[in-house]
Formats: C-alpha cells, structure tokens, sequence
C-alpha cells in the first residue's frame, strides 16, 4: 500500500468553491452600492435570485465535469 499522495487532480479549483466566492462578493457589491447611492433592495428577492443562478451555475458545472471526465 502506498502512502504517497497524488495531487495532480487537485490543482484546480473547485467549481463550487468559485460560485460560492461570486455569491459572496455579488453580496458585499449589493451592499457597498446600497450604502453609497442609497439603493434599497428587497434581500428576499436577492437570495432568491442568487440561490437559483448558483444552483443553476452548480448543475451545469457538474454535467460539464461528468461528461468530461466520462472519456477517461
């Protein structure tokens, strides 16, 4: 048995963790303009629309990944 790790496959980053970054930063962005142009937005509505695109973004990332991978 070998104990030597094979990190080759880990080199890139993983799809959700990029979704998850954008939600984040889309959020602190709705934020910041909502303080500086006094924007007022209904959150509800927001993480509703963000909920759906990052389960959408995170679908279509992990059909792309199996048939990609599928050829191997």
């Amino acid at each position: 048995m070998s104990t030597e790790l094979n990190h080759d496959n880990d080199r890139r980053p993983r799809v959700g963790t990029i979704i998850w970054g954008l939600i984040a930063v889309v959020v602190g962005l709705l934020v910041v303009a909502g303080t500086w142009w006094n924007i007022s937005f209904n959150w509800a509505y927001v993480m509703i629309a963000l909920l759906i695109g990052s389960g959408i973004a995170l679908v279509v990332a992990g059909v792309l990944s199996a048939t990609r991978n599928r050829g191997r």
